[in-house]
């Protein structure tokens, strides 16, 4: 695919974050900006319409993906969170150019369900939410996730399609979960060894995958110990080699981003992998 169409969605957990929208200061390309009116609220606490939001919101995403797929454009999203990597998945399948293979970069695992989560942040469950993995019983918030599944249209990715890279920081139960799941975990400078360059091959990004504080100040969870920025560039390098059918990447804190430098060089690195 030779044109880009950039989806960016400035939201986190179905919040508005408006500081997200300096990417289009940044980055004078086209983007279409999905923002409906109905979703301002920069501050929501109820956990069930958290969930509610983001399946409007990534419903919106789905379609927008969908038809910039029909059209022979490449798909690229920046949201403020990994849920967003369901709404691509959605638009690609509705396009019938679902992907062969999932690369998920991310410091990590987003594997928890409400039965293994200690923090009872969403955002902990968006890779369990992408392979279709929600737990039974009676807590609301089960059914809330298949509602927010369903209105955004996701199916379960088969896991064992998924490479998981490097998911350094991880708790128990989900540990213990991705040890009994057959998705791929490796560090990134293995990556290229796990991936072929004729498969079709959608690329989620989350940023807070680097160790670079000095340069990326702003990114939301800083784990040590993990690849730098430079890594980073070069594995999109390499992957420019490869049928990259869709890009999604969850942004860093643009409220704490003084002189956006991490905006600058996330959108640079972006850039890296989609050819602009």
């Amino acid at each position: 695919m030779g044109v880009n169409a950039r989806f960016l969605v400035p939201y986190l957990m179905g919040q508005r974050r408006e500081g997200l929208r300096r990417v289009l200061d940044i980055d004078a390309r086209p983007w279409e900006v999905i923002a409906p009116q109905a979703l301002d609220a920069p501050r929501v606490d109820d956990t069930l319409l958290k969930l509610k939001h983001m399946g409007r919101l990534y419903a919106l995403l789905a379609a927008g993906v969908a038809e910039s797929v029909r059209r022979g454009a490449r798909p690229v999203s920046l949201s403020g969170d990994c849920v967003s990597s369901l709404g691509m998945l959605a638009g690609l399948r509705q396009a019938g150019h679902a992907p062969e293979r999932v690369l998920w970069l991310d410091a990590h695992g987003d594997f928890h369900t409400w039965a293994t989560t200690q923090t009872h942040y969403i955002g902990g469950m968006p890779l369990a939410m992408f392979v279709g993995r929600v737990d039974n019983g009676p807590d609301p918030r089960n059914q809330a996730v298949r509602d927010c599944l369903a209105c955004i249209g996701a199916q379960a990715y088969p896991a064992a399609q998924i490479v998981l890279s490097d998911a350094r920081d991880l708790d128990d139960g989900e540990r213990e979960a991705l040890l009994g799941s057959p998705i791929v975990r490796v560090p990134l400078d293995r990556v290229l060894g796990q991936l072929r360059p004729q498969e079709r091959l959608y690329v989620h990004w989350d940023t807070d995958v680097i160790d670079d504080r000095s340069r990326l100040p702003a990114l939301k969870y800083h784990v040590r110990q993990g690849p730098s920025a430079e890594d980073v560039r070069a594995l999109f390098t390499a992957l420019r080699d490869h049928d990259v059918v869709a890009v999604s990447v969850s942004a860093w804190h643009a409220e704490q981003d003084a002189g956006d430098q991490t905006a600058q060089l996330c959108t640079e690195l972006l850039n890296t992998l989609i050819g602009d």
